[in-house]
C-alpha cells in the first residue's frame, strides 16, 4: 500500500483502497443474495430493493394520463387540459 513517503511511481492511496473495494464486491453480493432468505421480512425486502436498484431496476414513477399521453404523442383529453 503506498505511503506518503512512496515515491511519484507506486500507486496512490485511493487506488489502493478502490482496489480494495472493488475485490470485497463479490462478497457483498452474496451478503445481500443470502439476506433475501432472513427471518424478518423487512431484511429480505431491504435486500431485494438493493439487489434491484444496483442492477439497474428501479421504482415505477406515477404518471397522469394526460402526462402519458403527451410523452406518446397521443391526444390528451380536453377536459384533463381544463385542470
Amino acid at each position: 500500500m503506498a505511503t506518503a513517503d512512496s515515491s511519484p511511481d507506486d500507486t496512490p492511496p485511493v487506488d489502493d483502497a478502490r482496489e480494495e473495494l472493488q475485490a470485497a464486491v463479490p462478497q457483498a453480493a452474496a451478503t445481500l443474495r443470502d439476506l433475501l432468505d432472513a427471518e424478518d421480512e423487512r431484511i429480505q425486502i431491504r435486500a431485494a430493493e438493493a439487489i434491484l436498484d444496483r442492477a439497474g431496476v428501479t421504482k415505477a414513477k406515477k404518471t397522469s394520463t394526460k402526462t402519458a399521453a403527451s410523452e406518446v404523442g397521443g391526444e390528451s383529453n380536453e377536459l384533463e387540459d381544463l385542470f
